[in-house]
């Protein structure tokens, strides 16, 4: 059934003993922009989002049909699909807590809960914990059940000898996402970890001003007059073109660097002042206001005529974003690409902050705590605002 906008639902469908069953994916699709035979979405600006939670409903339907171990007909799979009946599943109590949660970290990335680096990145911290679990027990496993307040205790110890307080709790976070979600399932007795947060180390880390953490670095007023001026003195071209970087990072509400590679001619409306674009973490739309300073850096580099397609020149014109099939290689690519661009960048930014004589590195990331700290000691922005301005999903991130 076409809606008001055009638009039609995408339905599973099933075929059992010449009988077909469907359910409802309630994802709706203009029907003029479904390709029937690739049976993916098309040509509009959320197509690739669409297409990857079309895929993850599918993935479920076929987990649930997989799974079960008896014989099935057109009843059973109806019953299957509406979770009516599972069978074929382990004790969920007894199953790895290190395969639950890759799961688990699996489920949020293809939801687009998360973004590749997180997604990457919790991989790795769940394979040091896994390191650790077989340095203890002897083995690479142990069940959820047996996760306990001591085992945890027990990793910070041996993760502190190696790296400091922050890192292990950005270690420990695919962990605690892992457990939240079994004491939500039952499978674990809420009382036995008590408040989930606690299990991080110190408290969590704060983007206002008077609080100390060796992790947050941004630039005072003074420093950043400091950076400016020091525009004029810059020796190289190369140079000025990083701290153009930088600064349009800054305000452009405090863009990360995968959006400053990827931002593209058409995602400005120099008419309108705006920025609008998808971006790189999180797969979310975002649009803000481009303030005069924001503005003055496009006109430069558009007047340069550098890139008919990515404002910055970080990317070949003809660089594919988006995934044509295999999401998480397109994700990849695109990140060890922005990777090898973002060394360079930051050496040369690194230099700069020590000729300012910063008491930290200076990065691309400071541009977006700068801005971050910058508004939110402004009275009259309010943390959601800033959220927003960020590119947050939700205030949480930026609280953090």
């Amino acid at each position: 059934m076409v809606n008001g906008k055009g638009e039609a639902p995408v339905y599973v469908s099933y075929f059992v003993n010449g009988k077909t069953v469907e359910r409802s994916t309630e994802v709706f699709v203009p029907v003029t922009q479904w390709d029937e035979k690739s049976q993916k979405a098309f040509g509009f600006r959320d197509a690739a989002r669409t297409n990857s939670r079309l895929a993850s409903i599918k993935r479920g339907y076929d987990m649930a049909v997989a799974q079960y171990d008896g014989r099935v007909n057109a009843e059973i799979l109806r019953k299957l699909l509406d979770r009516e009946i599972v069978s074929g599943r382990p004790n969920p109590t007894k199953a790895d807590v290190i395969r639950y949660a890759l799961d688990y970290n699996q489920k949020r990335y293809e939801i687009l809960k998360i973004g590749y680096s997180t997604y990457y990145n919790a991989k790795l911290y769940l394979n040091k914990f896994k390191k650790f679990i077989k340095l203890t027990y002897g083995e690479a496993t142990i069940p959820i059940a047996g996760m306990s307040l001591e085992l945890l205790d027990q990793y910070k110890l041996y993760r502190l000898k190696e790296i400091g307080r922050e890192s292990l709790n950005k270690e420990l976070t695919p962990i605690i996402k892992a457990l939240t979600l079994a004491v939500l399932s039952g499978l674990i007795d809420a009382a036995k970890f008590g408040n989930l947060n606690d299990l991080y180390i110190g408290q969590p880390r704060s983007y206002c001003e008077g609080v100390e953490d060796r992790e947050i670095h941004y630039l005072t007023k003074e420093q950043m007059k400091g950076f400016v001026d020091y525009y004029k003195k810059a020796k190289y071209n190369r140079t000025r073109e990083f701290m153009d970087m930088f600064l349009f990072a800054f305000h452009a509400c405090g863009l990360r660097v995968s959006d400053v590679a990827t931002l593209e001619w058409k995602h400005i409306d120099f008419e309108k002042q705006r920025m609008e674009k998808v971006l790189v973490k999180g797969k979310n739309f975002h649009e803000i206001h481009l303030n005069q300073y924001a503005l003055a850096i496009l006109y430069k580099w558009k007047a340069m005529n550098r890139n008919p397609r990515f404002v910055f020149d970080l990317l070949p014109v003809d660089f594919k974003i988006e995934a044509d099939g295999d999401r998480e290689e397109a994700d990849k690519r695109l990140k060890m690409i922005i990777a090898s661009k973002n060394r360079t960048i930051q050496q040369s930014l690194k230099e700069i902050g020590i000729k300012l004589d910063l008491d930290f590195s200076l990065s691309m990331h400071v541009a977006r705590h700068t801005f971050a700290i910058w508004a939110l000691n402004d009275r009259d922005i309010s943390l959601h605002l800033v959220s927003r301005m960020l590119g947050h999903k939700s205030i949480e991130s930026t609280d953090d």
